[in-house]
């Protein structure tokens, strides 16, 4: 069974490369940040020493999928992000809905980086990937 990376196209890879570094020069306390496929694989990183990105990347779609039954079985409508609060910083996990190849966002801050500045950036970049097209 293909999963999702193999039909990524490179215009894709490349603008989630790029998304990455403009969120690492507004955010400037990341220990990582990864853009991954729906079923775990990495489609672009940029993380901090002994961080393994497959790790957060596999990680990061399980929290997103348990956020999205919980969203369901509480009845309280489709989740839109997942936040853990931790006692050294924050994950933000949020699903970049594009229409063809659906990713997820993971990004782990340092406490010392403001969680709304972390969710309003991240949501800011998952809209941005999910509306880019696939012409070119």
């Amino acid at each position: 069974m293909e999963h999702a990376l193999m039909s990524l196209p490179e215009r894709l890879r490349s603008d989630a490369e790029q998304a990455l570094d403009e969120l690492g020069s507004s955010l400037g306390r990341l220990s990582a940040a990864v853009i991954a496929t729906t079923d775990g694989f990495e489609v672009a990183s940029r993380a901090g020493k002994g961080l393994e990105v497959s790790k957060l990347a596999a990680m990061a779609c399980s929290i997103s999928a348990l956020g999205a039954m919980v969203g369901q079985e509480s009845e309280v409508g489709p989740h839109q992000n997942v936040i853990v609060e931790a006692s050294e910083g924050y994950i933000v996990i949020v699903d970049i809905p594009h229409p063809s190849h659906p990713m997820i966002l993971n990004l782990v801050a340092d406490r010392e980086e403001m969680l709304g500045q972390v969710l309003y950036q991240a949501k800011r970049t998952a809209t941005r990937l999910a509306d880019l097209s696939l012409a070119g």
